[in-house]
């Protein structure tokens, strides 16, 4: 079988049936590089205009069909596909392209075996040797590619000499280490890992002239010292202290939220949560998807995952938390774990995929809860569901839709339920306890009325204890809020703020995020529920199709459950929130 080997890790090199392909032109191995690492089929306009920047839009294009007409002329025409707007290379078992390769190595489970490979393929630079002096875009994009497979090959050889190490074998964790400090001889964990191997095998002396020229380099190229971790391990090699071949990392964790003050009603559900991430078994996907209505608590309960103490124990090397919201700047909150977990070169990575896979293989061996919380697109969870089977993964979202995205398996998603009225009593009482004792049948009626809701008995009570300070009766606010008006513009409790929120927000601003997304036709028909909602608000299609005058309500229904506004009860049922149907009403008055 014939095959097209293209070599671009290292000076780029075309062989097809192991004879050397010359290409005339540089343009047309520019050309060919490019196709070659992107995977997808490229526009002409684009590949042109980086080409030839200097040129008018005519003129770049007749430069582009002449490196088309180059690579035609050789074996390379049989894997190159070309229409009038994009141009590809078809990938078929007879084309063989090094950083394909290394890639596809990389994303595996990390073995001796498939690492050695990929630092064997790392022969040098992306495309050392070669530029395209006029074209300044090319030039960028080659060198955005070469450092971002340096950052890979570092990973990998971090990875390798960690193996090495469990293996035994001293000596090829020596060579690994000598190649890593090659490529970054500035990269502290790589001199650290080098001194205890040299004090392992009996070569204390290699290993303090090891840190004497660290030091100096150190300080010749930034001006900076060694780290006071560099320097306790220094000192102890100095006093021929026992010196361990791996240092074991402290826990790593990203700005976790506050720990919640109050919380009430939810210790089953936290078990259950905790029991979960606790007992999975390997090769289980370590995934939890927590759902459930707006302002049910999802947040609370993810920030009390996060300190919880049990799982702190399990979770050996930390925990990273990430809050997206609707709009979410998921590199910037992939930088954050980078930085939590000490990749002190990742903001070098500049695309989320890459910062992404990075984060992905220095999670691979270790055990860490990552938690992600208020996701409103699935495609937006995706980069922070990573780790090895050692790692959990839990993601919060008031959308149905996204967290049946995320997962086939319906046990990987938590419903997370409403309050009873037990709790929901206990949780006003906390908040206003005065106002409760002397007025409990009024207490109860509220407490119904908002159905266990969370937020909305946080709101209440605090709007009644700050009404009884003044003084003043609760009869009148108690009654404002069975009816909604007062509840809907009141401010959010501070610890229900997040990066999308405008100042003082209100809890009805908080609802309209959920309904601003739907099109106006839906949102018509969400407000028609809120005028004819029974108590407790239920409906079945027949009920709806009259509601909404319409004859198949399923697709609007479909819509409404996706994003978190009707929950399917029973069979053929569907039930819409009290603090729901409020907002209905306010909608449909507007």
């Amino acid at each position: 079988m014939s095959i097209l080997r293209i070599v671009l890790l290292g000076p780029p090199r075309l062989e097809f049936d192991g004879t050397v392909i010359e290409l005339g032109r540089r343009k047309a191995l520019a050309l060919l590089a490019y196709l070659a690492v992107n995977e997808w089929p490229c526009s002409r306009e684009v590949l042109a205009a980086m080409l030839w920047p200097d040129l008018d839009d005519r003129r770049a294009r007749t430069g582009l069909r002449q490196a088309i007409a180059t690579l035609n002329e050789t074996p390379i025409v049989a894997w190159l596909e070309a229409d009038h707007d994009m141009l590809s290379l078809r990938r078929d078992d007879r084309l063989w392209i090094d950083v394909a390769r290394f890639n596809r190595l990389l994303a595996a489970p990390p073995t001796q075996e498939s690492l050695g490979e990929a630092v064997a393929l790392f022969r040098d630079n992306f495309m050392a040797g070669f530029t395209l002096r006029d074209s300044a875009e090319f030039d960028n994009w080659q060198s955005v590619q070469t450092q971002v497979l340096q950052q890979k090959l570092i990973t990998a050889l971090e990875q390798l000499v960690a193996l090495q190490i469990a293996a035994h074998d001293t000596e090829k964790a020596m060579q690994s280490v000598r190649r890593w400090l090659m490529i970054d001889v500035l990269h502290e964990s790589a001199q650290r890992q080098y001194m205890r191997l040299c004090a392992a095998t009996g070569q204390r002396a290699a290993a303090l002239r090891q840190f004497e020229t660290y030091a100096a380099l150190l300080q010749e190229e930034l001006g900076i010292v060694p780290s006071a971790d560099m320097v306790r391990l220094y000192e102890a090699v100095k006093k021929n202290e026992p010196i361990p071949i791996e240092e074991r990392a402290a826990p790593a964790h990203s700005l976790l939220p506050a720990r919640p003050r109050m919380v009430i009603g939810r210790k089953e559900a936290l078990c259950q949560l905790t029991g979960r991430l606790l007992a999975a078994e390997p090769g289980q996907p370590p995934l939890t998807i927590i759902q459930g209505w707006p302002g049910i608590g999802k947040t609370t309960i993810a920030a009390l995952l996060a300190h919880d103490a049990a799982l702190n124990e399990h979770f050996t090397d930390g925990v990273l938390f990430a809050s997206l919201g609707e709009h979410p700047n998921l590199y910037a909150e992939l930088l954050k774990w980078a930085q939590a977990l000490a990749i002190a070169d990742g903001h070098k990575i500049d695309t989320t995929e890459g910062l992404a896979r990075r984060l992905a293989a220095a999670l691979h061996d270790k055990r860490m809860l990552l938690i992600v919380d208020d996701v409103w697109n699935a495609q937006h969870a995706t980069p922070f569901n990573m780790g090895g089977q050692g790692c959990a993964c839990v993601i919060t979202t008031r959308l149905n839709e996204v967290a049946e995205r995320l997962t086939d398996r319906p046990d990987t998603i938590f419903r997370l339920p409403i309050l009873t009225e037990a709790h929901s009593l206990e949780l006003l009482h906390a908040l206003a306890p005065q106002v409760v004792e002397q007025n409990p049948d009024q207490a109860v009626a509220l407490v119904r009325t908002l159905e266990g809701l969370p937020l909305a008995l946080q709101v209440a009570g605090r709007l009644l204890s700050a009404e009884a300070r003044m003084g003043w009766g609760v009869l009148d606010l108690l009654r404002e809020l069975r009816e909604g008006a007062a509840l809907l513009d009141a401010e959010l409790p501070p610890d229900r703020l997040t990066a999308d929120d405008v100042p003082s927000p209100t809890v009805r601003v908080l609802l309209k995020r959920s309904t601003d997304w739907l099109d106006e036709e839906t949102r018509k028909r969400f407000a028609l529920l809120g005028v004819f909602a029974p108590k407790p608000a239920t409906f079945d299609l027949s009920a709806m199709q009259a509601v909404w005058c319409i004859p198949d309500p399923r697709p609007t229904v479909r819509a409404l459950v996706g994003r978190g506004l009707l929950e399917p009860v029973g069979v053929g049922r569907f039930q819409i929130h009290a603090l729901l149907v409020m907002h209905a009403k306010s909608l449909f008055s507007e």
